[in-house]
């Protein structure tokens, strides 16, 4: 089989609806009547359109809407932060500038797309590098730079969007997931049912005609599923636990042969 994977349903509301924002830009791309995917593509981009519109209700509510432009602010004063960090790098005292490369080299520990992460996993990070930051040799050098306002502007909105996301009430959370969570069942129904198409199809004709299609859905499908991995592996403190994660349950294993075509 060209896919190897259609297993989401334990990726996060927002990955997986990122990656079936994603593939249906790679479907895009592709002369899906020629293929004969058209009618598997409909309704793919129908399940797709009802999902949207259900997180666009769910971001009506009340904490959701403060959660997000909580989670913006803070981003806003990580951004302003380490742009700060990098020019004065190039500050004309060599001390203050090398204090500064040593700022920036524990920030540039955590990646380079810390207010890209999920809100929560953004939160951990952000804590981890706020006490790095603590630490009596950077806290010299904060303090010498001057980018000692900073971090308090950043434990500030870190901790902010922390209790706000905590505070969330039981009875708001599961208005959210109640109002997904069937459009998502439906979305990776449909995922599941191209995604079905695409091996059978590719069977049956040329498989190279469908393979850069398969390739790049792959290639997303793997990347959510890394991030399950190190999820439940750090839940769980053994990788080996999570090491692989099945076929989408709907997705009929065993060869190509599947219920549609």
């Amino acid at each position: 089989m060209l896919i190897k994977s259609t297993n989401l349903r334990s990726a996060r509301l927002m990955d997986f609806f990122q990656v079936m924002s994603d593939i249906r830009s790679f479907l895009g791309e592709e002369e899906v009547e020629q293929l004969g995917l058209l009618a598997y593509v409909h309704d793919f981009e129908a399940s797709l359109f009802s999902l949207d519109k259900a997180l666009l209700q769910a971001q009506k509510t009340g904490y959701t809407k403060k959660i997000a432009e909580t989670d913006s602010l803070r981003n806003s004063v990580f951004t302003g932060f380490i742009g700060s960090v990098r020019s004065m790098k190039y500050f004309p005292d060599k001390g203050i500038a090398d204090a500064a490369g040593r700022i920036l080299n524990a920030i540039k520990k955590y990646g380079s797309g810390i207010q890209r992460l999920p809100q929560r996993e953004e939160t951990a990070t952000l804590f981890n590098l706020l006490q790095d930051l603590r630490e009596e040799s950077l806290h010299a050098d904060l303090k010498k730079t001057g980018l000692n306002i900073w971090v308090g502007r950043l434990e500030s909105a870190n901790r902010n969007f922390d209790e706000l996301y905590m505070a969330r009430t039981r009875k708001e959370s599961e208005f959210i997931v109640g109002l997904t969570r069937s459009e998502r069942d439906k979305m990776q129904n449909a995922f599941d049912r191209l995604c079905k198409a695409i091996d059978s199809l590719a069977f049956l004709q040329d498989e190279a005609d469908y393979k850069r299609l398969a390739d790049k859905i792959n290639m997303e499908v793997e990347k959510v599923q890394k991030a399950i991995k190190a999820r439940y592996a750090g839940k769980s403190g053994n990788a080996e636990e999570v090491s692989e994660l099945p076929l989408s349950p709907s997705y009929e294993e065993g060869g190509n042969k599947f219920k549609g075509v």
